[in-house]
């Protein structure tokens, strides 16, 4: 993308440093080959043995996650890939993998998987090396195919031909054009985002094991847990003993188990069957409906909704890996809460829950600030909402516009507003377009906690905080979304930095750029918090008011700094594999 606001001198060796720790995806051209059709990979797939492609290619997917959970290098599983592998290409290919060049991406063994599930073959022949390299190489090709350049690879002519192209558009028509790229990055960003194992029971610690809100109303029981028995019938400890065994066996290779393993209650294992499997016939159903959505590139809820297919045999094939696990300890489950209670015909519950989740979300986000509060030694003061409005309300009846919390460092204010913002199914997996993508920032941002933060930012200046004004007060402020929100990259920054600019226009020089966190970057803001030295705040405005617009974990990369995990995310999982009596 080109630069929208004129980035500084400084951009060159961090954007070199980023693109170092970023692998980007090899194309067909330039190794040499052309790109396989899908009529042609179809071709290909109905002569093989499909059951045992999907299995190798369910392997591969599981050993991409473990590394990018682990942030290890991919090298290794591409370079096992073509070691049978033989083509006069095949060399080719093998020296960009060494270079750092990837092609087995997550969204291109979906898709293959996607193909492998689609075919009717009888074939008895084994899916070779070199072709399933060509596959996943032509796929990759395809979905990374740009409608500016006439081969699947971008010259240096092109290239210099679309930079013009683009110094020369309107601002306008390079914002629109931004909103694109972003609407298809977010999609891209959401369908590879694999999280550790701990980082996901201690979610479920969090969500489910917890009580509820406060705000949330009583008729849902005392905690998730319970809801979640209530509506199912099942006891929520079986399924997370569940999600363990399936992680148990995922470490070990396996990519078939059997529902046996996974729990000795037959109703439990009916319930994983019928809510998370899909029997080849049926799977073929939701593919087509898929299909008749639009662009399957980065469509993964019918993956994550039913990450097993149920074999003829009775076992079931695990489809990815990361996805089998999320299914148990992750969102997903949320949804057989409010899918139980919907064919119970308690519509009323089902609402209350989907109510419920907005708090209890709210209450996650609180309880890590004020972790993160309590380990540093320069916030003296984490203010709730309804403590800032009882201070701020200066006409009876009439609250001011706040956020959610103000973590006071002196005369540094963090401003932090939590909404349980999920991006909608077409945004999240590449159905929707730029224009929606600005749509729904706009309503939830420039017009929504962008103004809310300058109302805030306004009252701190005038009233201050326990009554002490602060005009020269210095503010971060950035929004948590959950998991399946909005993900940043440079390129968000730029667009918060331009949704920003008007409403803050009076705090210019004295307010860092807005952000938006994922909830698991603020986990990991603890984490650095806990393990990196110095104190997070410092961190935070030195991140929040660097020269380069980057992302949490761009500026991580960038500065060679590690991804700690908190010490309060491994005492929550091992709290939780205790509770399920030291199975985890």
């Amino acid at each position: 993308m080109p630069d929208l606001t004129g980035l500084p001198l400084e951009a060159g060796p961090v954007l070199r440093s980023i693109q170092q720790n970023q692998p980007t995806i090899l194309g067909a051209g330039e190794v040499a080959i052309s790109a396989l059709s899908e009529d042609e990979r179809r071709a290909l797939l109905a002569e093989i043995d499909v059951a045992d492609a999907l299995r190798r290619v369910a392997d591969l997917q599981a050993k991409w996650d473990t590394a990018s959970a682990a942030n290890l290098s991919l090298k290794p599983l591409h370079t096992e890939l073509l070691l049978r592998a033989a083509g006069d290409w095949v060399p080719a290919v093998r020296a960009q993998v060494s270079k750092g060049r990837v092609f087995a991406v997550p969204q291109a063994t979906a898709q293959l998987m996607r193909e492998l599930l689609e075919t009717d073959s009888s074939g008895a022949k084994t899916l070779a090396a070199d072709e399933m390299a060509r596959l996943l190489i032509s796929i990759a090709t395809q979905q990374q195919a740009h409608t500016e350049f006439e081969s699947n690879f971008s010259t240096s002519a092109e290239m210099a031909a679309l930079d013009a192209k683009f110094q020369a558009m309107a601002t306008e028509d390079l914002v629109a054009f931004s909103h694109e790229f972003l609407h298809d990055q977010t999609a891209n960003m959401l369908f590879s985002m694999p999280r550790k194992i701990e980082c996901l029971k201690a979610d479920a610690v969090d969500f489910w094991l917890s009580p509820w809100a406060d705000r949330v109303d009583n008729s849902l029981g005392a905690t998730p847990a319970v809801t979640f028995a209530d509506a199912t019938g099942i006891d929520l400890d079986e399924i997370f003993r569940a999600g363990a065994a399936i992680d148990r066996e995922i470490a070990t290779g396996q990519t078939v188990i059997r529902p046996d393993d996974l729990a000795d209650d037959e109703k439990v294992r009916t319930f994983i069957i019928e809510n998370m499997s899909l029997d080849l016939p049926r799977y073929r159903e939701q593919l087509e409906a898929d299909r008749a959505t639009g662009d399957v590139k980065l469509q993964r809820y019918t993956f994550t909704r039913y990450p097993f297919l149920h074999l003829g045999d009775g076992n079931l094939l695990i489809l990815r890996a990361v996805w089998a696990i999320e299914r148990f300890f992750g969102d997903p489950v949320q949804f057989d809460v409010a899918a139980a209670f919907t064919d119970k015909g308690d519509e009323a519950r089902a609402k209350r829950f989907n109510e419920a989740i907005n708090y209890q979300f709210e209450k996650i986000v609180g309880d890590t600030l004020a972790r993160i509060a309590a380990r540093s030694a320069s916030i003296d003061a984490l203010i709730t909402e309804p403590e800032l409005e009882a201070q701020w309300t200066e006409k009876k009846g009439r609250k001011p516009s706040v956020c959610d919390w103000v973590l006071r460092a002196g005369s540094v204010a963090i401003l932090v507003d939590a909404t349980h913002h999920r991006l909608n199914a077409k945004l999240a997996q590449g159905l929707g377009s730029g224009k929606a993508y600005n749509a729904d920032a706009n309503r939830v941002l420039t017009a929504g906690k962008f103004k809310q933060f300058a109302s805030v930012m306004q009252l701190v200046r005038r009233l201050g905080i326990s009554g002490q004004p602060q005009p020269e007060a210095n503010f971060i402020p950035f929004v948590v979304v959950p998991n399946s929100g909005t993900p940043s990259s440079m390129l968000t920054e730029l667009d918060y930095g331009l949704r920003a600019q008007q409403v803050f226009a009076e705090f210019q020089g004295r307010v860092a750029r807005p952000t938006v966190l994922q909830l698991q970057e603020l986990q990991l803001l603890e984490g650095i918090g806990d393990r990196v030295p110095g104190d997070v705040v410092s961190f935070l405005y030195t991140w929040r008011k660097f020269p380069v617009p980057l992302s949490l974990q761009e500026f991580l990369d960038a500065n060679g700094m590690p991804r700690p995990i908190s010490r309060y995310i491994f005492r929550a999982a091992a709290n939780l594999d205790r509770r399920l009596g030291n199975n985890g």
